[in-house]
């Protein structure tokens, strides 16, 4: 019985983390598929995480809130990115702080 247990707790596991952004904060549901807002959500997270609030990166140590994303979408602290990866961010702070 324990081992059918532990059994279901570990493929439960597995399903979730292969699910892509399962385990982020403020991820998209996968369900049905993505639509390309969706596909734009999830990469401004990742643009956001990767340019903005990694270790090194100028807002390392803030929280993002809707302050800080207006701050980022009026383009503070400047950062270089692309076109894609502007329209990307865009897309996720707009959503996620309904600004």
């Amino acid at each position: 019985m324990k081992f059918l247990s532990a059994l279901s707790v570990a493929v439960a596991l597995v399903f979730s983390i292969s699910s892509g952004h399962a385990l982020a904060s403020g991820s998209e549901g996968i369900a049905g598929g993505q639509t390309s807002d969706t596909t734009l959500y999830n990469a401004g997270k990742g643009v956001y995480a990767d340019k903005f609030s990694c270790s090194s990166c100028p807002l390392a140590s803030k929280s993002l809130n809707a302050s800080v994303a207006k701050d980022v979408l009026g383009g503070n602290p400047k950062v270089e990115l692309s076109s894609d990866e502007q329209a990307a961010l865009s897309v996720y702070l707009k959503r996620r702080f309904k600004i």
